[in-house]
């Protein structure tokens, strides 16, 4: 018993997802939150200023401050932020990140 156990572990490690030191991994962690940055700067002067509350902004740039690894914390409330947030997705999708990359959720209060 302990010796399949032991081969279980072993064939475990060996088929486990790809880890954050994967230099791989971090490139494109890297090159994702460029691109999100530059999807921001554009889109926040598409949409402009109207609208776009002080909190929906400070939250997107401290998202990309932290590397874009904060995790989701933004939650777009009036019309003109979730058109922001709807023109990032958008952008966010069309260079390939998954939904779950972007930082966008509202949570029950």
């Amino acid at each position: 018993m302990i010796r399949i156990l032991l081969t279980f572990a072993v064939i475990l490690n060996n088929i486990a997802p790809a880890h954050a030191e994967d230099p791989a991994v971090e490139a494109w962690a890297k090159e994702k939150c460029v691109r999100y940055e530059r999807a921001w700067n554009r889109a926040k002067d598409f949409v402009g200023p109207n609208g776009i509350s002080r909190e929906f902004i400070e939250g997107n740039e401290k998202f990309i401050a932290d590397g874009c690894s904060s995790g989701a914390d933004i939650c777009p409330r009036s019309v003109e932020e979730i058109k922001l947030a709807n023109v990032l997705t958008m952008a966010a999708m069309n260079f390939g990140t998954a939904s779950s990359f972007l930082p966008f959720v509202c949570r029950q209060r």
